[in-house]
């Protein structure tokens, strides 16, 4: 199919339909004007050519005409013919009469029968004394195939005045010509002679010109009346209907627009029902949005878009999409216990008022949120890892703000941990065709609950994976330090342990990024198994940073392997199930 279709409203269709019709009606009655004045002057000119050529026969001395007639075939040269006082005098009286419209009379000629039926001889041209040597001219005994000129052969024939019935293209002067015939009279019966006339049509063109000139500006002028005639027209007919097509194409755009009903005709009552089918459709497009926006709060429009959906209603179960996110789980620190001091309503303003926090530093970096899980948030960010650290980021320095608002209201500070790992994952839909719910199933979204868990043991508030820190675009923007390696259970690899201290009070940020060098290097001898080494330099920081975790952690695993020993993956600690 064409969409590049042009289109034309009612209105302009009126206009070029009236347009077209005076073009046509101006067209046809120039074209017959045209044509009867082409007849008209043809038939003029054929008169015109057929009286000269009568004229200039009955001027011709019969006489001179027979004694230059009997000189053919009689020895004479044509110079001699040409150089004779007969010749001379026929030429005279043939030009005399060219004198009558000598700007039409291209050629003036008088001719004779042949040596047989198809053949003419040149008795006279009167251009010959004037210019003997051209080519153009036809000399005395010339013969020529009258064969070709049916009308000069029955003039010789029949000796009776005749006319060309169409004009003969002359293309070396660009115009068209008309001969007429005429036999000269008192002649000897066995004697024929025809007077020949050429004449031009350059009269005829000019006068055709001015007519089509003449045409032109007739038509010009009608088809400006029509255009003037079918605008007016046009608008009064559909004047109505444009402003109806108007407040429809307003329509699309604003449900609020109705057409103004002025009459009682067709118009009118198409106005009239317009207005209540879009009443109808304010009202529905109302309720869809409605349904849509609380259908949003149980599956985001950001999960619908990387399933390819436009809509919840087109979503199907087993709908699902192969990506590469960063998934982000966060959880309240001891939340069972700050639950048990509430109650059920409590419990629930509490999430909400905490959540309700939460969400607009996830959204402002391009992520959703997936699903609630009690205390718990689980967040997808389809775009770089940067955006969902930045996210955590955001969401521990809102931790201060909510515990002051917690404070002014009676209840206890709380604090939170986040984990954050990238990885590949299953975003779909499981369940039937009554019950559906959304899903991300991946080892991604098992690493990053179980980064989060480990928070707690840490004392960390923002944990994230040695994988999510390479895929970094921009690492200069976070600081990190190393503080574990982990076996997940379930999975098989090591994973690098890193916490994100920008999330920190900056006085603990800074703290901890003091003694980051000292604690580098007492790691170095830890992995090294050289752990005496490595509990000289943690046992002075521990004690002096009693608050990390990390340090007392590593000072107590020292400890035990320099009781114990070591065994096989030493270097990596497992963790079980959650």
């Amino acid at each position: 199919m064409n969409r590049n279709r042009i289109s034309f409203g009612l209105r302009q269709k009126i206009i070029l339909t009236f347009l077209a019709l005076g073009i046509v009606v101006s067209g046809a009655l120039a074209a017959t004007s045209y044509a009867i004045l082409s007849r008209s002057l043809f038939s003029q000119l054929q008169q015109r050519v057929l009286g000269l050529a009568r004229v200039a026969a009955d001027s011709l001395d019969p006489e001179a005409v027979a004694r230059l007639a009997r000189t053919l075939g009689g020895g004479s040269t044509p110079s001699e013919a040409e150089a004779s006082a007969e010749y001379r005098t026929v030429s005279e009286r043939l030009n005399a009469v060219r004198g009558v419209d000598a700007q039409l009379v291209r050629y003036i000629y008088l001719f004779v029968p042949g040596p047989d039926a198809d053949a003419a001889l040149f008795l006279v041209d009167a251009d010959v004394l004037a210019d003997p040597e051209s080519e153009d001219v036809s000399h005395f005994g010339d013969e020529f195939d009258v064969s070709k000129f049916p009308v000069a052969a029955r003039a010789l024939a029949e000796r009776v005045p005749l006319v060309e019935e169409t004009y003969s293209p002359d293309p070396d002067f660009g115009v068209n010509s008309l001969t007429g015939y005429a036999p000269v009279p008192g002649l000897p019966d066995a004697m024929t002679a025809v007077v020949g006339v050429d004449m031009v049509d350059t009269d005829v063109r000019a006068v055709l010109r001015t007519a089509t000139v003449f045409s032109a500006l007739a038509i010009g002028g009608t088809v400006a009346l029509t255009v003037i005639a079918s605008v007016v027209l046009g608008t009064l007919f559909t004047r109505g209907i444009v402003s109806l097509d108007g407040v429809v194409q307003r329509f699309g755009e604003d449900l609020e627009a109705r057409a103004p009903v002025i009459s009682n005709d067709e118009v009118g009552r198409l106005g009239r029902s317009f207005n209540e089918m879009a009443d109808r459709i304010q009202d529905e497009k109302a309720r869809q949005a409605a349904l849509h926006k609380a259908a949003a709060r149980f599956v985001p429009g950001e999960f619908l878009k990387l399933l390819g959906k436009e809509s919840i209603e087109s979503v199907q179960p087993g709908d699902q999409a192969a990506l590469t996110m960063t998934v982000l789980f966060s959880d309240i620190r001891g939340f069972t216990a700050l639950a048990e001091k509430m109650s059920l309503e409590q419990v629930f303003k509490f999430l909400n008022s905490y959540l309700e926090r939460m969400r607009p530093e996830i959204a402002s970096v391009g992520g959703f949120i997936d699903k609630y899980i009690g205390d718990a948030i689980m967040a997808l960010f389809p775009g770089r890892p940067d955006d969902a650290l930045a996210a955590a980021i955001a969401m521990q320095r809102k931790v201060p703000e909510y515990n002051t608002h917690r404070a002014n209201s009676g209840f206890a500070p709380i604090g939170i941990g986040i984990g954050v790992h990238a990885g590949p994952l299953m975003l779909g839909t499981i369940g039937d065709s009554a019950r559906m719910d959304s899903t991300v199933i991946s080892d991604a979204v098992n690493l990053s609950s179980r980064l989060e868990s480990l928070t707690r043991r840490y004392g960390a508030g923002i944990l994230t994976s040695g994988e999510t820190v390479k895929g970094l675009s921009e690492p200069g923007r976070f600081r990190f330090r190393f503080v574990d390696r982990v076996r997940v259970y379930g999975r098989a690899d090591t994973t690098m342990v890193f916490e994100c201290l920008d999330g920190d009070p900056d006085e603990v940020r800074e703290r901890k990024l003091s003694y980051s060098g000292e604690f580098a290097r007492a790691l170095r001898f830890y992995y090294k198994a050289s752990f005496k080494e490595a509990l000289d330099i943690i046992v002075p920081l521990s004690r002096e940073h009693g608050d990390d975790m990390v340090l007392h952690l590593f000072r107590q695993r020292c400890d035990r392997h320099l009781r114990k020993g070591v065994n096989v993956g030493w270097d990596v600690e497992t963790l079980g199930e959650k």
